[in-house]
C-alpha cells in the first residue's frame, strides 16, 4: 500500500485524538448525591385499610437537596421478616426542583402489608437537561 493511501487513515486518527483530548477540559457539573428519602411506611390499598388483605403500598417523602432539578427513579424491594425479597416495584419522580420535597406513594405490592417487614430502596438520580436525554 502506498504512503498516499495511508493519509486518510492518519488524518482520521489525528482528528479522533484531538476530539478526545478536547473532552478532558469539560466540567463534570453539580453533584447529584443530596437526595433524602424519609423512613418508609406501609399502607394497605384496600378501602378497609386492613393490613391482612391484599395489597400494600410504600409511603414516605423524598427531598431534593441538590442545586439542580432532578429525575428520580426508584426500585423498592419488599422484604419479609426472614430477610427474603418478596417483590420489586419501580417508581418515578419527575422534575423535583432544588429544595423541593414531595410525598411518594408506591402502589403495586401484591401481598398484604403484614407479609412485608420493610422496604429496601434503590435510587438512580439524573439531572434535568434541556432537551431531555
Amino acid at each position: 500500500m502506498s504512503r498516499r493511501a495511508h493519509m486518510p487513515v492518519r488524518a482520521l486518527l489525528l482528528l479522533s485524538l484531538v476530539a478526545v483530548a478536547g473532552c478532558d477540559n469539560l466540567s463534570t457539573g453539580p453533584s447529584l448525591t443530596n437526595v433524602v428519602l424519609s423512613s418508609l411506611g406501609k399502607e394497605a390499598t384496600t378501602d378497609q385499610r386492613d393490613p391482612a388483605l391484599c395489597c400494600c403500598r410504600a409511603t414516605g417523602t423524598v427531598t431534593n437537596g441538590n442545586s439542580v432539578p432532578v429525575y428520580l427513579t426508584f426500585t423498592f424491594t419488599a422484604v419479609d421478616v426472614k430477610g427474603l425479597a418478596i417483590q420489586k416495584v419501580g417508581y418515578f419522580v419527575p422534575d423535583l426542583a432544588p429544595g423541593q420535597a414531595t410525598r411518594i406513594d408506591v402502589p403495586g405490592f401484591g401481598v398484604p402489608c403484614v407479609s412485608i417487614d420493610h422496604f429496601v430502596p434503590e435510587l438512580k438520580v439524573r439531572a434535568v437537561t434541556e432537551p431531555p436525554l
